[in-house]
């Protein structure tokens, strides 16, 4: 896919702005506070109806402005071009429509647009939490398969409903089991799908490690179910629903005790443990930021991978003040490499400048000028 022309009002520091896009490498520069990562931000949105960053819809309209509106048209693989637009006003909220279907929800909009992050923050998809790694397969999922969404929902409900029930003190009523067939059915779809997605996510991965000869380390992403009563197992039957259930109802029998006396559901999905390493050891305690950084942008690549084989679609890339932080021989390796895969994928990359980029005619370049109207293609 292919996004050909951005319009921006009143979105963060662009009032009225027209951004026409190539395919390939797209370079966007200026100075810090310009408005390069609010390019990435908007397209974010039409991909996925919210920004990459920890930010509320309210702090993404400009200063002094009630909403804030985003059109995106893209360019399927095939030819066929599509319109999004998203609308958000601080009184009435936001509204998202497409030239194909009108009026669309935020669900509905997920996987029109795949589309792929790489951001500063993202580090933390090693050191943060394991709810960051857990969104992060999320994320990847959701925009394949529209029954990930689904269970994703229903996951959601059947948990909120059960832990107020157990919160009540209902530990054995009739209630509590309707809810927790539900949680047990939408637990195991996310189970099963988790699974499925980190053993070919990590044979990608290590095609993207191999290519950028990341210190001759094979990176791996670990999945552990710790919660799952018979945890030994669970590999070889995930594939199998039926056998996943029986072992799920076997946990919640084990737990009902725990769950009575702590009064929250002690087993689920929202306990996954996901990590990346190296060696069996957690990435981040044996890579340099530098190395780190690479590591990055190989699980980047590792998901675009992933993306168009199931969706049979090219992802968009957004690859935010990427060469920060990196040597120059890092930076001239990156650079090669998002030239390279900038052939099959559509890639954004934000920047200070191109001082330091050796094929910078390989980019089409957007300078961002003393404000944030001043642009130049």
């Amino acid at each position: 896919m292919t996004v050909t022309q951005l319009d921006l009002e009143h979105f963060r520091c662009h009032t009225h702005a027209t951004f026409a896009f190539e395919p390939g490498a797209v370079l966007i520069t200026g100075p810090n506070g310009i408005g390069k990562t609010s390019i990435l931000e908007a397209i974010n949105l039409a991909s996925v109806s919210k920004s990459f960053l920890p930010v509320s819809d309210n702090e993404l309209v400009a200063f002094n402005a009630s909403g804030y509106r985003i059109t995106t048209k893209v360019r399927h693989d095939l030819g066929a071009a599509l319109t999004i637009s998203i609308e958000f006003d601080r009184t009435t909220g936001k509204r998202i429509s497409t030239s194909a279907s009108g009026p669309t929800s935020a669900q509905d909009l997920i996987g029109l647009i795949p589309c792929v992050v790489l951001a500063t923050l993202h580090r933390e998809l090693f050191t943060g939490e394991p709810a960051i790694r857990r969104s992060f397969v999320d994320r990847i999922l959701a925009q394949c398969f529209a029954s990930y969404k689904h269970a994703l929902w229903r996951h959601r409900t059947a948990l909120r409903q059960r832990n107020r029930l157990l919160a009540l003190g209902h530990g054995h009523d009739s209630e509590l089991e309707v809810w927790t067939e539900e949680l047990i059915d939408a637990s195991c779809e996310i189970v099963q799908r988790r699974w499925q997605f980190v053993e070919r996510f990590n044979q990608l991965l290590d095609d993207t490690v191999r290519e950028l000869h990341f210190n001759h380390e094979t990176i791996a992403l670990q999945y552990e179910l710790q919660w799952l009563c018979t945890y030994d197992g669970v590999r070889s039957d995930s594939l199998d629903l039926e056998a996943l259930r029986t072992t799920m109802r076997a946990t919640v029998e084990e737990l009902q005790a725990v769950e009575r006396e702590r009064m929250t559901t002690q087993w689920g999905p929202q306990r996954d443990m996901l990590t990346f390493c190296v060696r069996q050891r957690p990435l981040y305690t044996v890579a340099s930021q530098g190395q780190q950084k690479i590591a990055l942008y190989a699980i980047k690549l590792a998901e675009a991978a992933y993306i168009h084989h199931v969706l049979d679609r090219a992802p968009i890339l957004l690859l935010d003040d990427v060469f920060a932080d990196l040597d120059s021989t890092n930076v001239g390796m990156l650079e090669s490499s998002i030239i390279e895969h900038s052939r099959q994928w559509q890639t954004f990359v934000t920047a200070p400048s191109d001082a330091s980029l050796r094929h910078r005619t390989n980019f089409h370049h957007i300078l961002l000028g003393k404000s944030a109207e001043s642009l130049q293609t």
